[in-house]
């Protein structure tokens, strides 16, 4: 017995060691992402989290339903049983502007909201086309100094531009990984502080240089865009201006984004990830990028914004601005891509528009070096069940 009193002695000491280094490291953030993750039942955040941060609304306008083909498309069993196996919410595609399948999996239905996670910096890049439209940017190729004093003497940060921050090529120091319970991108997301948190992180490398996903560029973006609405309306925040601008014009339901903090305590939006929406309003934000910004007849964003930002950023051919892509791929598409694989995906040259959300995923890669094999096996789907394939 007087092994195992050593054992649990050292063991406590080890606990005691790490509890410092956590309290006085200054990170605490450790124990709010260790509640919600593994004490949870979860090894990263989850597509169920809305109730562990505080939220903002997304206002509902007036409902717009799908219209649904009147010929439905059933989902192969090869694909059914994939999407069981990796715990999907629901799987769903519209063709022309018609819904030709749904499917959803228990627990999850038509009204579910979940959590989209970096579906949500396409929805931030779409804000700034919507802001530069409404003339409360000059341009996206304004630089972020402009509403960022704080990189005025950063040499590279003076340089960078907002449309580099939406590219990932801005040159913003970040490391992003999203297992380590220690690191950059988990003290983002559940450090309840996300403006400090990137900004205390400067510029690494000149703007334009380098290709590097990282969630701090968006929330830096989404910084410079909440400065930019508040010097025209000190209570505008970004939750609210999407709601105006995009979610009541187009007809979708009440969501919310994740705040990293509640809004009487300085609260923003977790402008890198967390809309919880329904499926069917997500499918239709990927339509309006279809259909070139356009609905019922008015632009709600800039056709050369679309263009502009589903096209290859210059530096690689896999991402544009805020949209991820396979313009080389045999049928080219853009798709949102959101941690635990939620997807839109836009197939312009069959009118397609492909949705999956779910609990899992796979990254392995085939036909793409970076871009998940599954990607193309919806793709796939979607063309199969519309005769393309």
């Amino acid at each position: 017995m007087r092994w195992f009193k050593r054992l649990a002695l050292g063991l406590l000491a080890l606990l005691l060691v790490l509890a410092a280094y956590v309290h006085l490291g200054g990170h605490r953030y450790f124990w709010t992402a260790l509640k919600h993750t593994y004490l949870d039942g979860h090894n990263t955040a989850h597509i169920d989290d809305a109730r562990n941060f505080a939220q903002a609304t997304i206002a509902a306008g007036a409902l717009q339903p799908w219209p649904v083909a009147a010929q439905q498309r059933p989902l192969s069993d090869a694909t059914r049983a994939f999407l069981v196996q990796h715990r999907s919410a629901a799987f769903v595609v519209a063709q022309r502007g018609e819904l030709v399948h749904e499917s959803y999996f228990a627990p999850y239905s038509a009204e579910s909201r979940t959590n989209g996670f970096s579906m949500a910096k396409t929805l931030t890049t779409l804000l700034a086309g919507a802001m530069a439209a409404d003339g409360v940017l000059p341009s996206l190729d304004t630089p972020l100094s402009r509403w960022l004093p704080e990189y005025a003497s950063d040499p590279w940060g003076a340089q960078a531009t907002l449309a580099q921050l939406s590219a990932m090529t801005a040159g913003h120091d970040w490391t992003e990984h999203y297992y380590l319970p220690l690191n950059p991108t988990t003290e983002l997301y559940f450090g309840g502080q996300a403006e400090a948190t990137v900004l205390r992180r400067g510029f690494e490398r000149a703007p334009g240089s380098v290709f590097e996903y990282s969630s701090a560029s968006t929330q830096v973006l989404a910084v410079a865009l909440q400065r930019a609405l508040r010097e025209r309306d000190p209570q505008a925040t970004l939750s609210a201006y999407l709601g105006q601008r995009l979610w009541q014009p187009l007809g979708l339901g009440e969501a919310s984004w994740s705040l990293d903090r509640p809004r009487e305590q300085g609260g923003m939006e977790m402008a890198y990830c967390c809309v919880h929406s329904r499926a069917r309003d997500m499918l239709r934000i990927g339509q309006l990028l279809l259909q070139q910004g356009q609905w019922n007849g008015q632009a709600l964003l800039p056709a050369d914004f679309v263009q502009r930002i589903t096209a290859p950023n210059g530096l690689v051919r896999h991402y544009g601005l805020g949209l991820w892509m396979d313009p080389d791929a045999p049928v080219p598409f853009y798709f949102l891509q959101g941690h635990l694989g939620q997807y839109v995906i836009v197939v312009p040259s069959q009118q397609l528009v492909v949705l999956r959300t779910g609990q899992y995923r796979t990254k392995a890669t085939q036909r793409h070096p970076v871009i998940p094999e599954e990607v193309y096996l919806y793709v796939d789907e979607a063309l199969r069940m519309v005769g393309a394939r």
